[in-house]
């Protein structure tokens, strides 16, 4: 919404505002033509200020639509906190996460990561993956005599 828009609402109400003090001034040797044209005019400024007041409304939802959007994203930022090698949301004492790094310094998407208890976590998003200090990349060894490398068990 311009300024443009705003002084044609306000120029509308003045319109309207001056035909009905012309109409309450009038006596009785006005026609009645003249009272309908007149009438019809301040309808006519009151439906254009009424449809300029709608567009006004619609701009500030919208505006207001995007604050929130705004501030949203800066509780996010404000609770993000870098670990390596992911993010986490840290608030007070719950911490929630951890998050994939490529996908939020990329696209400012917070991408849950998978993974479980032995430090290695996958983005499904993105197919980046990541380890932390609990991982363990030693091979696992098979003591059972039954084992058949090639049955993939």
């Amino acid at each position: 919404m311009d300024l443009t828009s705003i002084s044609t609402v306000l120029s509308s109400l003045k319109t309207a505002t001056e035909i009905a003090k012309i109409i309450k001034d009038s006596d009785v040797s006005l026609e009645k033509a003249e009272s309908k044209l007149k009438l019809a005019e301040l309808i006519s400024s009151l439906a254009d200020a009424k449809v300029e007041i709608t567009e006004v409304q619609q701009v500030l939802m919208e505006k207001d639509a995007e604050l929130r959007g705004l501030k949203a994203q800066l509780e996010v930022k404000t609770k993000l906190k870098w670990e390596k090698p992911y993010y986490w949301l840290i608030d007070d004492c719950y911490k929630d996460g951890p998050f994939c790094q490529h996908c939020y310094d990329k696209s400012r998407e917070l991408i849950r990561l998978q993974g479980n208890d032995g430090g290695y976590w996958a983005c499904k998003a993105c197919k980046s993956s990541y380890t932390d200090s609990t991982y363990d990349a030693s091979p696992v060894i098979f003591n059972n005599s039954d084992h058949d490398p090639y049955r993939g068990f």
